[in-house]
């Protein structure tokens, strides 16, 4: 990792070397090396087409990383529709090429983009320019006004708060509160050299002053101490601070709303697999008290059932009930007419029996048995022919 010291070795590098105009201005130079190299008007035109879709980044902190692992995470980050021409243009300097509007527009102008917690500043580039000489200007980022009155919250106040934030790109008057609390939305361009705004102030005449809070929303690192983007208060000046001193801190972060637990719906399907009805589902059969089910009448809960140890006598029997009832009879003195007509009704009832179903036959045996049946009637056929030669 690269210390401040490192940091400012490199500045002073910087500035010893020797600018190009000075150093020809003591040059004597040859014929061939005058030699220009001529690039016509339409080549020019079809390398500014093919420049169109040019980027150029800055990962915004002081240490060392790694370009490629800054290329990996960048392009699984962005997930692109074509992958982009990733190179190195200098010292924490990449240059980013797409190849379609949608892509440049996500890369530029989607952000805030973040490798490792510190953010990547993006600007377009026209491939002209020296990189070293690109502003970066800061990042785009989501910053929420929260508490504005309903009464005061109109476009051209919004707009005047934003103001003392950042420079404006989009305002969400309404958004969709994915975030707690009630606030208004606003797309900034946020300067990377300046403090992070926390609050604004609006100033009703006869109601007083308004603070009104500053929230970010996926904000990179930022030191609670001097509120720039790009270290943390441990990293800033020895890193030994009071509480009182840390000025900016985890306030200015928006937090996600929590997700509602899921309410689980269940719908009556009168019909199941197959056309038959769920079991579990749905109003099904349910008890009933005595009352629903009419049964308050005394008579009704008797016991009225015939049993062969009860004589019941037969005028207590209604007619209706005798086709309906069977009466069994047990006792030991019965007439021969009775024992005839219950003869016949035991018949009667022995020819309504079906007969059993037939064994079941494994068809291995089945086919055993029936080879072995075929061998023996070829045995009995070449006796009985063995008999009629003798006998002749």
């Amino acid at each position: 990792m690269a210390s401040s010291s490192e940091a400012g070795a490199k500045d002073l590098a910087k500035e010893a070397e020797p600018n190009i105009d000075d150093l020809l201005n003591n040059l004597d130079l040859r014929d061939d090396e005058l030699d220009d190299v001529v690039i016509g008007a339409d080549e020019v035109k079809e390398f500014q087409k093919e420049a169109r879709w040019m980027a150029i980044g800055k990962v915004h902190t002081t240490r060392t990383f790694s370009a490629e692992a800054l290329f990996g995470k960048m392009k699984a980050i962005w997930n692109l529709s074509r992958e982009p021409i990733c190179q190195e243009a200098g010292e924490n300097l990449f240059v980013f090429q797409m190849h379609c509007l949608g892509d440049w527009k996500k890369v530029v102008h989607q952000g805030p983009w973040t490798f490792r917690g510190w953010e990547v500043l993006i600007e377009d580039y026209d491939g002209r320019e020296d990189p070293e000489k690109v502003s970066f200007r800061g990042l785009f980022v989501w910053a929420q006004i929260h508490g504005i009155p309903e009464l005061y919250r109109k476009v051209h106040v919004v707009d005047d708060l934003a103001r003392r934030i950042g420079k404006t790109k989009e305002v969400q008057m309404a958004p969709k509160l994915f975030y707690e609390g009630n606030y208004v939305r606003l797309r900034m361009l946020v300067e990377v050299k300046n403090p992070l705004t926390r609050v604004v102030s609006l100033n009703v005449e006869g109601e007083g002053k308004k603070r009104l809070l500053v929230k970010y929303e996926k904000i990179p690192y930022f030191c609670k101490c001097c509120g720039l983007i790009g270290h943390n208060h441990e990293e800033c000046g020895d890193g030994i601070w009071t509480t009182k001193e840390l000025q900016y801190g985890d306030f200015m972060l928006a937090t996600r709303r929590a997700n509602p637990p899921a309410i689980e719906t269940r719908f009556f399907n009168p019909r199941g697999r197959g056309g038959r009805s769920s079991r579990g589902t749905g109003s099904g059969p349910r008890k009933c008290s005595s009352e629903e089910a009419l049964l308050d009448n005394d008579d009704d809960l008797k016991d009225s059932a015939l049993s062969p140890l009860k004589d019941v006598p037969m005028e207590n029997a209604k007619e209706g009930d005798m086709g309906a009832r069977k009466s069994l009879n047990f006792d030991s003195q019965q007439t021969d007419s009775g024992s005839d007509s219950s003869k016949t009704e035991i018949a009667a009832s022995t020819e309504d029996i079906p007969p059993p179903p037939p064994s079941y036959s494994n068809p291995r045996d089945r086919s055993k048995l029936r080879k072995t049946s075929e061998i023996n009637d070829l045995a009995t056929s070449v006796a009985s022919l063995e008999e009629d030669r003798r006998a002749q």
